[in-house]
């Protein structure tokens, strides 16, 4: 299996600022940084082989990562836009495009092991209140796509913290070595 990981809310050209939610001063590009490279880590210690992506628009990302997985078109392969949410919510969530059944299986094995006692697998399309999640996935064409938004910052905060992130990365990367 190879996993694309999209480190989100950086590496925008016409938005270099853009630094996602920000929660007493804790900013979503620099978690969702710390739990992209210890999910790299963690995936890759399971033989999981990994292809960073942080930078571009996302048609930009997302036309990378379809050059690159057409090299690798005879081996399973994932790519998931990383963000943390913001406002209120007390659960995860895992999106994939609706039409998907690869990416409602992934999503449901990343909601089993997820860190939190309540945590979603949600199909999003492009016009109800999913399609934020939906616009960071569907230029994706092979990889099985999903927008992981594992836990709300300013619900979880004690999260905020590398032993927090870690456990998020473990999750994600046992239910990731599960589904492959």
């Amino acid at each position: 299996m190879i996993v694309f990981l999209d480190r989100q809310h950086s590496g925008k050209p016409s938005r270099p600022s853009d630094r996602g939610a920000s929660v007493d001063g804790e900013q979503e590009a620099i978690w969702t940084a710390k739990l992209s490279i210890e999910l790299e880590i963690l995936l890759l210690e399971k033989g999981i082989k990994v292809i960073p992506i942080s930078d571009g628009s996302y048609s930009d990302r997302h036309k990378r990562v379809n050059e690159y997985s057409a090299e690798f078109k005879n081996e399973k392969q994932v790519y998931i836009a990383l963000h943390l949410n913001a406002g209120g919510g007390n659960y995860g969530a895992f999106f994939y495009d609706h039409r998907s059944k690869g990416g409602r299986s992934l999503a449901e094995s990343l909601s089993q092991k997820s860190v939190l006692s309540e945590c979603k697998a949600i199909p999003c399309m492009s016009d109800d209140w999913t399609k934020n999640a939906y616009y960071t996935i569907r230029g994706v064409g092979h990889p099985v796509a999903i927008c992981s938004e594992p836990f709300f910052m300013d619900t979880h905060k004690h999260l905020l913290t590398y032993d927090g992130i870690l456990s998020v990365a473990k999750s994600m990367a046992d239910a990731l070595e599960d589904w492959g």
